[in-house]
């Protein structure tokens, strides 16, 4: 048990943190902080689907003058932007008590939410 605190909750498999999580509930220990990276492993594939979601609005935007380097930072910035979110939320969902589901999908329905809202915007114009 005591390799365990050596390595991240982020970096074990879901089988170890939930024998992880077993093993700190019966001794009456915190566990949100690997309840949380348990439902960010299960939550993780819908933050592609989100990634591609954002990634629409760019591909309808028809600029003749270039701006192709624009489009590329933008998704960089945008990138950087969810993995801070994430990382921020998750933090924020240890000190704050907030329920894992809570801090593990927050960041994705909030980028998932500017998606539909650039997409909205793209098909206005």
């Amino acid at each position: 048990m005591l390799s365990v605190l050596l390595v991240a909750p982020e970096r074990m498999s879901l089988s170890n943190l939930n024998t992880y999580i077993h093993h700190l509930s019966e001794n009456q220990q915190r566990t949100e902080r690997y309840e949380i990276a348990v439902w960010k492993k299960l939550i993780y594939p819908l933050a592609s689907l989100v990634m591609m979601a954002l990634a629409v609005p760019f591909a309808y935007m028809h600029d003749r003058m270039g701006a192709v380097s624009l489009k590329v930072f933008a998704g960089i910035m945008i990138g950087i932007g969810f993995h801070a979110l994430n990382g921020l939320f998750s933090n924020l969902g240890v000190i704050n008590g907030w329920p894992p589901v809570v801090a593990a999908l927050t960041p994705s329905l909030a980028f998932l939410a500017t998606a539909a809202m650039m997409l909205w915007w793209v098909e206005r114009r």
